[in-house]
């Protein structure tokens, strides 16, 4: 038997119906996320007492060609080829709101929450919708997608920070592009040269070919710490110079005692055949560090003047 017109008729407009109402609902969670991060910012402008604009300009459309970083609310983001996730920031090409029609074009939005399917933006794209569904029932399209890029890398127990220059022996870079195929990952360069090794391999290679593989960031070891005497001080590779602090881990009496063991001391004078004075005794026995002697010492810090 066959189905009544008008029962079918029924289907269509509750099921249109019921993605309006899911559209709805969506939107306007995603209307009550803006609104709640818009009093987080009002109350931290409050407290920091500036009457500046926070987050600078709500939107910043990309230029053509998808590029491999923007900038978003005065934050610098790199392109990921993966699927968005919180904190992200996608480009919207086209989107369509509740009862409204299609709009398309390029804008940027950070995603405040994934949903099953959908994302709540931190705006309203094209000034129609806050939400973008996955669902073939809506025309909502984004075309990449961007994460936040870190100034600052944990790798392997040692921080790295981002620079802007070429990359050089100890660096570590990003990998994007490696021996004909898309890479995401990181590696540190063990040398100079136009093809140096890296410390790990991939794929099996450690040579990493700067003409025909590709790298999208640079960053440099920071270098440890210490503090001395109130003063902060910065590990260097090179002799010890007036004002630095060294560590000695080995001194010498004129008896031929000897005394091993770390302690700091400032430099005082730093003689050409190596002999250090410093201000105070190691260890009791000397405030001179003689290589004649066979004194040792394994690390020189400068002083930090930032």
């Amino acid at each position: 038997m066959q189905r009544p017109i008008f029962e079918e008729s029924k289907s269509e407009i509750l099921n249109s119906l019921y993605e309006a109402e899911k559209r709805y609902l969506a939107e306007r969670r995603g209307l009550e996320a803006q609104v709640e991060q818009l009093r987080k910012e009002l109350a931290e402008e409050k407290a920091s007492k500036s009457t500046a604009c926070v987050g600078g300009c709500i939107h910043i459309k990309p230029p053509l060609g998808q590029p491999r970083y923007i900038t978003y609310k005065n934050e610098k983001y790199v392109k990921v080829e993966r699927s968005p996730r919180v904190g992200d920031v996608i480009n919207v090409t086209s989107i369509s709101g509740f009862l409204s029609e299609t709009k398309t074009g390029n804008e940027l939005a950070k995603i405040t929450t994934n949903a099953s399917e959908w994302l709540v933006l931190d705006h309203a794209v094209f000034g129609v919708s806050s939400t973008v569904s996955s669902s073939d029932y809506y025309s909502d399209k984004y075309d990449a997608v961007y994460e936040l890029a870190p100034s600052r890398i944990n790798y392997d127990g040692n921080e790295y920070v981002k620079v802007d220059r070429e990359p050089q022996k100890g660096d570590l870079i990003r990998v994007t592009y490696f021996d004909d195929q898309h890479v995401d990952t990181y590696r540190v360069l063990m040398e100079d040269g136009y093809i140096p090794n890296m410390d790990k391999a991939i794929n099996g290679t450690r040579l990493f070919d700067f003409e025909d593989d590709e790298y999208d960031g640079v960053y440099e070891l920071v270098q440890p710490r210490i503090t001395y005497k109130g003063g902060q001080y910065v590990k260097v590779d090179r002799k010890p110079r007036k004002g630095d602090v060294i560590n000695i881990t080995r001194i010498t009496s004129g008896l031929g005692v000897v005394m091993e063991g770390a302690v700091l001391a400032q430099v005082k004078c730093a003689y050409p055949d190596g002999d250090v004075d410093v201000d105070h005794k190691v260890h009791n026995i000397s405030a001179l560090v003689s290589r004649t002697y066979g004194d040792e010492y394994d690390t020189v810090y400068e002083p930090v003047n930032d």
